[in-house]
């Protein structure tokens, strides 16, 4: 009996004296408890003592009671206890200080490619910063975006798009240094960070990018080719901190997109219309959510009887500093920006809401918006444009969608399909900007447009270039003979209008016979149109 009982009490010490392993680590850890578990510590030592006098006790006892042996039956389930408990709770402990770590290295990481994230990439740079105010040492910053991704992504779908951007981070992976710090910026843009890199390195690394993502990426048996470009930055010759630094290569960056480069170093002078250009695709976004955008109507007269055949609707910007801007100076900005949707959904309920109130006042004829290539490729476009007719009481036939040559060409099967939705839906078609583009004559036969918009380019000036007019008359007899009818576009003199109708063309558009005008000068117009042929007649 007293050797049973000597033996649960030894098993018991043992297990405290274990547990003092596992105790210390706890207690040399970073968190709350760790005071609570010092204590800890020094009463399992003190028990430890107790469970030696115990066992030394029972030694010198002569006869055992059975006292003893269910005291040391509680000693022993006591260390069984507390080593139980220690191990339970270092076990936990461990689980939450991984989960914890985990989580850490998420809010770090970019999910889909596994590289460090902006927040990383900037607290890497502010580190540099400091480190670099010391020792003067440089570093560069590389802002690099994808050159197509927009297209495929669209195209395929999301997934394949995620897929291609793994793929291209692991290819801008082989291309830096383990010093390096490669992230992923957001969306289809990487950034680069370059310790101790001068500008010749930097460029020779660009070149080396550029390589080894120009060959095509199989996706799905696909081989798609993305491009780069690269906005270039230094420290500290183009900023001092790190905000200014990625603000600047942002703008190298769209320069080099612009120029249609690989890679473009930042320079002040240079790159100023690029960031007044970036501060106004900002501007420009806010002012279609606002509504500070507007619209003017310009006319189409019929050649044959001057009366009034069609309303375009032309978008200009009311801008709050720099007063009315043209499209010209911001249309390539929508493009850019990805707001042709947004853009063209405004320019839609804008126009067809001003229509419904001169069609109550007997102005009947029809209006043309015009639409980019962006909602060609957008299968929900045919509903938006069916929600918006219904909202006003328009009947389809009066809407004419104006679509450009060349956006017909961009990826004619998706472009066919939006069409003949379109189509169903029983709104006008128009190719506008006829003859600036390279269209097949027999896609454009096949194509349900009713009629075709000459360019102005070739109209302005027909009088003294006889190419031109050749090319006009041309257009004109090809239009009719497929039986379309003709707008010519940018008619500026009486000359040009005899001419044209001399040529056979159906209508007429362009200064000479008004300019673009706010909706109400257009009714003005329209009704000074009618008091004039009741004069004449």
């Amino acid at each position: 009996m007293k050797f049973l009982s000597l033996i649960f009490v030894y098993l018991g010490a043992i297990l405290l004296f274990a547990s003092l392993f596992p105790t210390r680590r706890l207690c040399r850890q970073d968190h709350p408890g760790t005071f609570v578990w010092r204590i800890l510590g020094i009463l399992i030592l003190l028990f430890i003592g107790g469970y030696g006098l115990y066992g030394s006790l029972i030694l010198k006892t002569g006869e055992l009671q059975s006292i003893h042996v269910i005291v040391s039956l509680i000693m022993f389930g006591g260390g069984v206890f507390v080593a139980a408990v220690v191990r339970q709770t270092q076990s936990a402990i461990n689980h939450i200080l991984r989960m914890a770590e985990q989580e850490k290295y998420r809010a770090l990481h970019d999910d889909l490619t596994d590289l460090p994230n902006r927040t990383l990439l900037q607290d890497r740079i502010d580190q540099l910063v400091l480190l670099s105010e010391r020792s003067e040492h440089t570093f560069t910053i590389f802002l690099i975006d994808l050159d197509n991704f927009k297209e495929i992504n669209d195209a395929l779908g999301h997934f394949y798009g995620d897929y291609l951007l793994q793929q291209v981070s692991e290819r801008l992976s082989k291309a830096v240094r383990k010093c390096d710090t490669l992230a992923r910026w957001g969306g289809d843009k990487f950034a680069l960070l370059l310790p101790d890199t001068s500008v010749e390195e930097a460029e020779a690394v660009s070149m080396k990018i550029t390589e080894i993502i120009t060959p095509p990426f199989q996706v799905e048996g696909n081989n798609l080719a993305v491009g780069v470009n690269i906005g270039i930055v230094t420290y500290p010759e183009h900023g001092q901190d790190t905000g200014t630094l990625l603000q600047h290569a942002d703008i190298a960056m769209y320069e080099a997109k612009r120029n249609q480069v690989n890679y473009c170093l930042f320079n002040p002078e240079k790159n100023r219309t690029t960031w007044d250009r970036l501060i106004l695709m900002g501007e420009l976004r806010k002012a279609i959510e606002s509504g500070h955008l507007i619209l003017h109507f310009q006319p189409q007269i019929s050649v044959l009887d001057g009366r009034l055949s069609g309303i375009e609707a032309l978008v200009r910007w009311q801008h709050e500093k720099k007063g009315l801007i043209q499209p010209d100076e911001f249309i390539s900005l929508i493009e850019q920006s990805g707001l042709s949707k947004p853009l063209t959904n405004f320019v839609l309920d804008k126009a067809l809401e001003h229509y419904s109130l001169w069609r109550e006042s007997a102005m009947k004829t029809g209006i043309s918006i015009n639409i980019s290539v962006k909602n060609l490729h957008d299968f929900d476009f045919p509903g938006q444009v069916k929600a918006t007719l219904d909202k006003w009481g328009i009947e389809p036939d009066r809407l004419t969608l104006e679509i450009t040559e060349s956006s017909i060409m961009a990826d004619p099967g998706r472009v066919a399909l939006v069409v003949e939705s379109l189509k169903k839906l029983g709104v006008r078609l128009a190719i506008d900007d006829f003859g600036t583009g390279y269209s097949s004559l027999q896609y454009l036969r096949q194509f349900p447009a009713r009629e075709i918009k000459i360019d102005k380019s070739f109209v302005t000036d027909m009088l003294s270039n006889e190419d031109n007019a050749v090319i006009v008359k041309s257009t004109i007899d090809m239009a009719h003979n497929i039986g379309r009818q003709v707008v010519a576009e940018g008619v500026e003199d009486h000359e040009t209008g005899v001419l044209l109708k001399r040529l056979g063309c159906d209508y007429l558009q362009g200064f000479h016979i008004s300019h673009p005008l706010p909706p109400d000068d257009l009714f003005l117009w329209y009704e000074k149109q009618k008091d004039k042929q009741k004069n004449g007649a």
